[in-house]
């Protein structure tokens, strides 16, 4: 009986272990177009496809928004973590394992309030000299610490709506954003886009999903071979990538 009893006791552990290893933490922020909260649902492009995707691949999984600082923070933290919309860049290569691109191209452009007509940068070195908003951690936060512009980051730990109310009341002077998403939020807000100047095109990039260390390899391999089956049925589009 003893025996029967410690059998059903590993048996239970094993099985336990088996879900925890193959449940999937799916992470996300506010960023219009690719993902957002609406009415306490999770919507945006890129989700539509991430759902698509861990659907087809029999994943346990739940999706949660959080800032972006703090999801990217967690998922470098924990293993089986799936995190979306994030950009494949040289500086995050080997903080992740990346899986498949999410949306056509995009460009990264620091914008600034067409009234400013004092205001002119042509390059990096003019930015250094007016204060950038930013999403702390975002690809717009990294390049430009990579690129010694340090000095001129306000970062915003939330999303881009509150980055776009600080450059109205002239808390920054430029802001470091995607132009698809910048024109969702401005719209979103019911700014003209008159009222914004685009005054230099920073870099384009690839929205990705991508893994974090540690996650199991049965549920990459999973993943990777639901979106590649979902693409060649014509469900997802073939998107071009920009590392």
């Amino acid at each position: 009986m003893l025996k029967y009893l410690l059998v059903l006791l590993v048996l239970s552990f094993t099985s336990a272990l088996s879900a925890a290893e193959t449940f999937l933490q799916v992470l996300t922020e506010n960023w219009r177009p690719y993902n957002y909260e609406d009415k306490g649902e999770i919507k945006g492009q890129s989700t539509d496809i991430v759902v698509k995707v861990l659907d087809r691949a029999g994943i346990d999984y739940k999706i949660t928004l959080y800032p972006w600082s703090r999801a990217y923070r967690i998922a470098q933290q924990k293993e089986n973590v799936l995190i979306y919309t994030i950009v494949r860049m040289p500086v995050r290569e080997d903080m992740f394992i990346w899986s498949r691109p999410l949306a056509k191209q995009d460009t990264g452009s620091l914008f600034k309030l067409s009234d400013s007509k004092n205001i002119k940068v042509s390059n990096l070195e003019e930015a250094k000299q007016y204060k950038i908003g930013v999403i702390k951690d975002s690809m717009g936060y990294l390049f430009l610490k990579n690129n010694g512009v340090s000095q001129a980051i306000v970062p915003v730990s939330t999303d881009q709506k509150l980055n776009l109310e600080h450059l109205l009341r002239g808390y920054v002077d430029l802001v470091a954003v995607s132009e698809k998403s910048f024109a969702h939020v401005t719209k979103q807000m019911g700014v003209e886009s008159e009222a914004l100047t685009r005054v230099m095109k920073l870099f384009e990039f690839t929205p990705y999903m991508a893994f974090s260390l540690g996650t199991s390899q049965e549920i990459i391999d999973k993943v990777n071979k639901a979106y590649d089956e979902l693409v060649e049925e014509g469900v997802i589009k073939v998107f071009e990538s920009v590392k």
